[in-house]
């Protein structure tokens, strides 16, 4: 197994205007940072057999079989509107996904990108007895393309060039800890779920409250606590007490969300996403809902789980799934072209 932060997305937001020569430096210290990246990523993707994820004009590279997971990309926001807060439309957490894509919203120009965040690997310590849940098929099917389009990417794929996918013969189960959590926060999760259920046809299952806090290396199989059966997806709204990037200044930058899945090979199964972990910078996005409104907090959201079941970046402002934060707050053309494609996995009853 890998620590799920191999996969870890960090999402940056412009919280104001910031002075003009400060986002000159930010954007002029970029290609040193991309140079630095070239050159240690490939590196740090031979350990243990692993690989990361490279943004940018680097390669994707391929899993094999038999070894362990990788890293993600970065995005950074736009700075913000001014336009007054929207509520939040309800939407129920989703048993099974239902049937139309969402549309997309105007873009508006991108900033410079952050810079990625380290990663370690660690060996496999346990699984669950293989096949809980598993059905004879697909739970659900993603909600029919009306739009095609080939604008998206995926953050692993397989040595047959294949994504890496969650087993869709088998529900998500996610847990919540709601603790640092702007109001409406919990309706905002289920919205954002019932967004990427829909898209992907993965059926998300909500097991409710949890206590259980966010750790770098996080363990896919916790027993003691979850019972014989892979983790269920965390979900944690935090502060910078527990996770120092998560600052919420004035303006200037600062990270959104942490976001990814751990993908496991057994014997000649191929690589498959088994749990996850979303963390959520609650200060700065209680800040966002009031300046913003809740659409643009959701859209936060919708990217992150959309990297949790193996959605990458792309260079296309029209997308959610650009580099780079745009107006766009929720899943476009592109991204709901890949993700539908990502609900099509293979069945994995030896997990």
């Amino acid at each position: 197994m890998t620590d799920p932060h191999a996969q870890e997305d960090l999402y940056a937001l412009i919280t104001a205007p910031e002075p003009q020569p400060a986002r000159h430096r930010a954007a002029k210290s970029w290609p040193a940072r991309a140079a630095l990246a070239a050159i240690f990523l490939p590196l740090a993707a031979l350990v243990f057999g692993s690989f990361m994820y490279a943004k940018g004009s680097l390669s994707l590279p391929v899993l094999q079989t038999g070894a362990t997971t990788p890293t993600p990309p970065v995005w950074t926001v736009a700075p913000a509107s001014t336009a007054p807060a929207a509520p939040a439309v309800p939407a129920p957490a989703p048993t099974a996904p239902p049937a139309e894509p969402a549309p997309a919203a105007a873009p508006s120009t991108p900033t410079a990108p952050a810079t990625p965040t380290a990663t370690t690997t660690r060996s496999a310590t346990g699984r669950p007895t293989p096949g809980r849940e598993v059905q004879g098929g697909p739970l659900g099917k993603p909600a029919p393309i009306t739009v095609g389009s080939n604008s998206y990417a995926f953050t692993n794929l397989r040595a047959d060039g294949t994504p890496v996918t969650y087993d869709p013969c088998r529900p998500i189960h996610y847990v919540t800890r709601a603790a640092n959590a702007p109001a409406g926060g919990d309706q905002l999760i289920k919205e954002a779920v019932t967004a990427v259920s829909r898209a992907t046809g993965l059926v998300f299952v909500d097991d409710g409250a949890t206590t259980e806090a966010p750790a770098a290396k996080r363990v896919s199989y916790q027993p003691d606590r979850y019972g014989d059966r892979w983790a269920p997806l965390l979900i944690a709204w935090e502060t910078h007490v527990e996770e120092p990037r998560f600052t919420d200044p004035e303006y200037g930058t600062t990270v959104l969300g942490l976001g990814g899945s751990e993908a496991i090979s057994v014997g000649d199964i191929p690589f498959t996403y088994v749990s996850g972990q979303l963390e959520l910078n609650g200060p700065a996005l209680t800040r966002m809902i009031a300046r913003d409104g809740a659409a643009a907090a959701r859209g936060v959201i919708e990217h992150e789980l959309a990297h949790v079941v193996g959605l990458g970046h792309v260079n296309d402002p029209t997308q959610l799934m650009n580099e780079s934060a745009t107006a766009v707050t929720t899943y476009a053309a592109g991204d709901l072209s890949g993700l539908a494609l990502l609900g099509q996995g293979q069945c994995t009853p030896g997990l």
